[in-house]
């Protein structure tokens, strides 16, 4: 088909999303339904890493339904958290030592970073 011509191969993105406000936790959830969408639509497939640091951290004190998805890994800054431990286990949510040294680690492996602002 045309499309199949235009695409060429399927990728895998590896997708970071960083996030550092919590008043954006709901614009996060929609640019993560719309990018899965458009890589259904695409015929791509996607990993995604969110990397949470400033106040959007205590948004992680409780469980959220969307974030149980263990295709995303949520990773939030032990720094942020500023002694705060999630009171819940989900093996999706990891406690990392400095969200912006995920973001340089994850960047350096070849990641796409897209800022939620």
């Amino acid at each position: 088909s045309d499309r199949a011509w235009i695409l060429g191969d399927t990728m895998n993105y590896r997708v970071l999303f960083r996030i550092e406000r919590l008043k954006l936790i709901d614009k996060l959830k929609a640019k993560i339904v719309n990018y899965r969408r458009y890589c259904e639509e695409m015929g791509d497939t996607c990993e995604i890493e969110i990397v949470c640091a400033g106040n959007v951290v205590s948004y992680f004190l409780e469980e959220d339904e969307f974030f149980k998805d263990e295709s995303l890994q949520v990773k939030l800054c032990k720094n942020a958290l500023n002694g705060l431990k999630p009171n819940y286990e989900q093996k999706n949510v990891q406690i990392v030592s400095a969200g912006i040294g995920e973001v340089i680690k994850r960047k350096s492996e070849g990641w796409i970073e897209y800022t939620i602002e």
